[in-house]
């Protein structure tokens, strides 16, 4: 809302006819007559709309434009600028507005196509709605299967022929327990997230699914003689902590890219867990280390599953070339933390002599 916007000082002021909605007298910044018909086909407003006494005014760096209301003119003013929102063909509102007078609109459109108010969406690189997630998660698992050829503790994990030290078992274990009692810390901004409705939903019962996930690997550790209590004097390792801190920022502050992980991580997960339980039933390790492990396996086996990343990518109209790109460059990213991840939890535990790193002993 303006509190005053003096009408000498507004150089871009034009009066709206109230009979057909088109300036009438506009001054020096739609002065520019045309005869074509706008070339505008999906039109979305690229300024700020405010209502000011009896005009509305469109504001785009620091420069000001004002219609007048009259009447029903004025009414159906303010609609139009409300639905100009790049979901409309511009023929779609001529239809809506009027029908038997299609210039009206069109001289609207124009003029503020020509003061560079307004964007075509149909203009810009449109998608199908889940190409950008397809090309996402290709070049993830591009990546990811890279990184696992070559990471040493997914070697030993999947090899039959190694002799994997059981205390790499134990640190994988205590390190997911770090990262998954911290997980709703990157889970809990999703519930809130306000482009859909449907989504949150699907969050909700997600993270209701995986709740307690964190006590299955307390529950496991607990079999080899390490407390809770041992655990909070516990560091994790520091790229377990930069796996979650990652994560977490792009919950809040990325969080279109931190979906178009989401279902990644989530499958990846499961895979994993699975080729670690076949790695601690081939090691005969203690079944009450592996009966948690196996819940939590089959939980996640049993438990729907749902693709919430379409769910919300498929809402969405448009992402333009350059948040595209920005999201590759945040996959590479993501795929580094993860691989440094396991490869920290094999550095550190395949010749460790302490379990615990324990901060009361620093």
């Amino acid at each position: 809302m303006f509190d005053s916007i003096p009408k000498e000082n507004n150089q871009y002021a034009v009066e709206s006819n109230t009979s057909d909605l088109e300036p009438e007298s506009p001054a020096e910044g739609f002065t520019r007559e045309t005869q074509h018909c706008s070339t505008v086909l999906y039109p979305r407003l690229a300024c700020k709309v405010n209502l000011y006494q009896d005009c509305i005014i469109l504001a785009q760096d620091g420069r000001d434009f004002s219609f007048q209301l009259k009447g029903q003119s004025g009414e159906a003013l303010e609609k139009l600028f409300s639905m100009m929102d790049g979901t409309r063909s511009l023929s779609k509102l001529q239809q809506i507005f009027f029908p038997q007078r299609p210039e009206a609109v069109n001289s609207i459109v124009r003029n503020l196509d020509e003061q560079g108010l307004i964007d075509d969406v149909a203009q810009l690189q449109v998608h199908s709605d889940i190409d950008p997630l397809m090309e996402l998660e290709d070049l993830t698992h591009q990546l990811l299967d890279k990184s696992v050829a070559e990471n040493p503790f997914w070697k030993q994990i999947k090899s039959a022929e190694s002799k994997l030290p059981i205390n790499v078992l134990y640190g994988f274990a205590i390190e997911n327990y770090h990262f998954f009692c911290r997980k709703c810390d990157f889970d809990s901004p999703m519930l809130g997230f306000q482009n859909s409705t449907k989504f949150r939903q699907l969050i909700n019962k997600r993270y209701c699914q995986e709740y307690g996930q964190d006590e299955l690997w307390l529950e496991a550790l607990y079999a080899i003689g390490i407390s809770r209590e041992e655990l909070i004097d516990t560091m994790p390792l520091p790229q377990t902590m930069a796996l979650y801190n990652a994560l977490t920022y792009w919950a809040n502050f990325e969080p279109l890219f931190f979906l178009s992980i989401l279902g990644f991580l989530t499958s990846q997960n499961f895979h994993n867990f699975e080729s670690y339980l076949q790695a601690c039933i081939r090691l005969e390790v203690d079944s009450h280390f592996i009966d948690p492990i196996k819940q939590l396996v089959n939980t996640k086996l049993k438990g729907e599953q749902i693709n919430l990343t379409s769910c919300v990518f498929q809402e969405i109209l448009h992402i333009d070339g350059e948040t595209r790109q920005r999201f590759r460059g945040q996959i590479y990213l993501f795929i580094e933390i993860y691989d440094n991840f396991h490869r920290a939890i094999w550095n550190y535990y395949s010749s460790a002599s302490h379990l615990l790193r324990s901060v009361s002993a620093i």
